[in-house]
């Protein structure tokens, strides 16, 4: 999923202005691992633009939306869609969505980067790995493999509370996320240097340890 650097770059005005103008705004899904990788010299190298944004909000600022934007509902998705410029937007609802992280939790952790806020990387993780279970044998669900990956070497070093994250983890995120570390993704996000995906596998696998432990002695929620 080639995106033009131009198309993207206008995205993310586009973003920059929805999650400054609603306080109710965190964004998820591959901007919101854009936003983090970016901005952080570990992951720069292998931040990737992609072609739309998702983002949570608040039910007070859902109501904003609408005055401004066409929103049209989503129900088989439990979410909202609506089109800035040429760009699509996937809304997510606190109260209404079937998102695995509660939009309480998501925006009370989230950080602040360049003016917009995102969600933490403990949630981002599991709202990651949902999309990675609906789509895994897709193109798309390549993209998300990529993204896990991307979020787990964020993670290493950064204090990263594996406990919070895998309070929604279920077992088929555990498992998705365990057969991503054994996938081919690293390789290809390391264009072939053999070298340098060891070394990130083995980055990301500290991580995923981490996180196998605290699942052992959580009691994951039902799918």
């Amino acid at each position: 999923m080639t995106v033009a650097p131009e198309n993207f770059e206008k995205l993310l005005v586009e973003v920059f202005e929805v999650g400054r103008l609603y306080d109710g705004v965190v964004f998820i899904g591959g901007i919101a691992v854009y936003l983090h990788a970016i901005n952080h010299d570990a992951t720069r190298a292998f931040a990737e633009a992609t072609q739309d944004a998702d983002f949570y909000i608040s039910l007070s600022s859902l109501s904003d939306l609408r005055e401004i934007e066409e929103l049209s509902p989503n129900s088989r998705l439990s979410k909202h869609e609506f089109k800035r410029r040429e760009f699509s937007f996937d809304v997510y609802a606190e109260r209404q969505s079937r998102l695995p992280v509660p939009y309480d939790e998501v925006i009370a952790h989230a950080v602040e980067h360049e003016g917009v806020r995102v969600a933490a990387l403990e949630d981002l993780l599991v709202l990651k790995l949902e999309a990675a279970v609906d789509r895994y044998a897709s193109e798309h669900g390549r993209k998300d493999a990529k993204d896990v990956i991307r979020i787990l070497l964020l993670a290493e070093g950064a204090g990263f509370d594996a406990h919070r994250s895998v309070a929604y983890m279920r077992a088929d995120h555990f498992e998705r996320l365990g057969h991503i570390i054994e996938g081919p993704e690293f390789t290809s996000m390391a264009q072939g240097n053999v070298k340098l995906a060891k070394l990130m596998r083995q980055k990301a696998t500290k991580v995923f340890q981490d996180i196998a432990r605290a699942y052992d002695t959580n009691d994951p929620p039902s799918p």
